[in-house]
């Protein structure tokens, strides 16, 4: 039984399985289109050239057998480039064509100009498909057909020293065609194999990589959001501690995105970057977590001693931020979340703290955060004073430009000025509307 499914697979699929003929099925047949028009030209010069090479006088039937099966092919060329392309199904009746052209033409020639010399170019003639077409059971099949009607009407026609010649001359082209052609069409399909298992291979090496990005992605996604909430619920427990300033964390994280939205308008700055300096506006009151409350509480004005330890927290921030974010991959995220909360009390004239730094030497994150830092504190109602108007807190930060604030920034936050004014007074009224509730 495994000889003869081995024979079967060997005659009807190149020695592959079922299976793997029906996976490579389909580059096959577009395979034997393409051979299938290479042949016909290749034959059709064969004819051609033979009409030519047997000139003489005594050859005249033959020649007209030549031109008709040139002419032949050129019908199955044009069939191939354009009939198999949208009707598929006749690719194999064309190749059975082909094959009986160059078995038609034999016999007639042999038939009608019985000579070795006709008989010699039969047999290479009748070669030539073993060699291209990629369907061993079908050249085998024909070929034996050929074999056994030329032994049977060569012995009534031919004369038995052509017959002798031609037919055993037929027979050893014919099984050293399909021997060749037999081994190089299994060699073929086994590429073809080879590559279409390499492609769902590669396929599916593809698709288990982009699932795995994915997934890494989307676990980076919840490690970087779990990461935020971490550093966003350390704000607000230091704010909680901080009897003036409620919600100043949001308001200051709004304020710097309404600032930074008008200063991309202006200033060549990366997407990224201001998304970084938004990102890290929460963390910049981080140090006032190592204040102790009876200072960081105190219902009142700082005295000069408490003012002193207060200002402590811009260095305890950064010191604060840099350790929370010591290991994170992104480099520039945890210098922009440094600076803002070491130095956005820092003044441009260099009497601010820790450090007094002057002008382009602070940040121009730190420069941000202050702007925003300070307007909030300025709207808004704290322990030690009422909210300022707007009018007002425009007018000192304007007067503050050069001196506190870069003057660089006085035209965005200008521009900035009406979506501040919007913003604050949306959210005066919810604190309104949540009080009567």
């Amino acid at each position: 039984m495994y000889l003869i499914n081995r024979i079967y697979n060997e005659l009807f699929y190149a020695g592959l399985s079922k299976e793997e003929f029906r996976r490579v099925k389909e580059p096959i047949a577009e395979k034997n289109r393409k051979t299938l028009g290479s042949v016909s030209i290749i034959v059709g010069l064969y004819w051609l050239a033979s009409r030519f090479i047997y000139g003489s006088p005594e050859y005249a039937f033959s020649r007209t057998v030549f031109i008709s099966s040139a002419l032949f092919c050129l019908i199955i060329l044009l069939c191939s480039l354009f009939l198999v392309k949208h009707v598929p199904q006749t690719l194999l009746p064309l190749i059975c064509a082909l094959l009986l052209s160059f078995f038609g033409t034999s016999f007639a020639l042999a038939f009608l100009q019985p000579d070795q010399r006709i008989a010699t170019m039969i047999c290479v003639a009748m070669s030539i498909p073993n060699l291209f077409l990629e369907r061993p059971i079908v050249t085998i099949t024909i070929e034996m057909i050929a074999v056994v009607f030329y032994a049977v009407m060569g012995k009534r026609i031919l004369n038995p020293d052509v017959y002798s010649w031609g037919i055993s001359t037929l027979i050893i082209f014919s099984s050293v065609g399909v021997i060749i052609g037999h081994i190089t069409t299994k060699s073929r399909f086994e590429r073809y194999v080879y590559i279409d298992s390499a492609e769902k291979l590669a396929e599916i090496q593809t698709k288990y990589s982009e699932e795995l990005q994915k997934e890494v992605e989307a676990k980076t996604e919840r490690i970087v959001a779990l990461h935020d909430q971490f550093v966003i619920g350390m704000a607000a427990m230091v704010e909680g501690r901080d009897n003036s300033t409620g919600g100043h964390i949001r308001r200051t994280s709004m304020g710097v995105k309404i600032l930074v939205e008008e200063m991309k308008k202006g200033m060549q700055l990366s997407d990224t970057f201001c998304e970084k300096i938004i990102k890290a506006a929460p963390m910049h009151d981080l140090g006032k977590i190592a204040i102790d409350d009876d200072i960081l509480r105190k219902p009142g004005r700082f005295t000069p001693e408490e003012f002193g330890i207060m200002k402590t927290h811009t260095a305890e921030g950064a010191r604060i931020v840099n350790n929370i974010l010591n290991d994170t991959d992104d480099e520039e995220f945890r210098k922009i979340a440094v600076n803002i909360a070491h130095y956005h009390h820092e003044r441009v004239d260099g009497s601010g703290y820790p450090d007094g730094l002057k002008g382009d030497e602070i940040p121009l994150e730190a420069r941000i955060m202050a702007i925003a830092d300070v307007y909030d504190a300025l709207v808004s109602k704290r322990v030690y004073k009422e909210s300022f108007s707007f009018e007002k807190a425009n007018q000192i930060i304007t007067e503050g430009m050069e001196t506190q604030f870069d003057p660089c920034l006085q035209p965005y936050y200008e521009a900035a000025r009406p979506k501040l004014e919007a913003y604050y007074h949306y959210t005066s009224e919810q604190e309104i509307t949540n009080l009567g509730a």
